[in-house]
């Protein structure tokens, strides 16, 4: 018989951390956003468009260009 186990553990990160997590998902939601929006654009300009990662992951260093502050949180994000 298989067995799943799983562990929990509590993150209690102190100032300076909860700033620093914050800061990165709020740079996961602009560039999930942007590429929402780039995704209907393409899709409105030509109905036949295919959505793949590689186009959407081109793009990030463009936007990384753009907002300066999108290079401070790490691209594992």
């Amino acid at each position: 018989m298989k067995r799943l186990q799983a562990y929990q553990f509590e993150l209690m990160p102190n100032g300076e951390q909860s700033r620093a997590m914050r800061q990165y998902a709020g740079c996961c939601r602009v560039v999930y956003n942007k590429a929402l929006v780039w995704q209907n654009e393409q899709y409105q300009a030509d109905n036949t468009f295919k959505f793949g990662y590689t186009k959407i992951a081109n793009l990030l260093p463009l936007w990384k260009s753009e907002l300066a502050w999108l290079k401070d949180a790490p691209s594992q994000a």
